[in-house]
């Protein structure tokens, strides 16, 4: 008998999947933005799955988004917005 493997399958995988450092870079552009220390703890405050490629983590971008919506509900936009 043949044990199921441990590792998840490649197609079970988001399309989506953007480092940590690429999704603070692309929410620079938000009139929110955000560091990284903030969406490491995002990512434990909305239980995101996080990919190990690396060095570094992966996370899907519409997770990102919708932490950073819901975190954000209510703000008035930095000035220059």
């Amino acid at each position: 008998m043949a044990l199921p493997t441990l590792t998840p399958q490649a197609d079970a995988l988001p399309d989506d999947l953007v480092s940590l450092e690429e999704a603070v870079a692309l929410l620079r552009l938000t009139p929110f933005p955000t560091s990284i220390t903030t969406l490491r703890r995002w990512t434990t405050k909305y239980r995101m799955d996080t990919y190990r490629c690396g060095r570094r983590d992966m996370v899907s971008y519409s997770d990102v988004l919708v932490a950073h919506r819901d975190e954000n509900q209510g703000r008035a936009p930095r000035a220059g917005w």
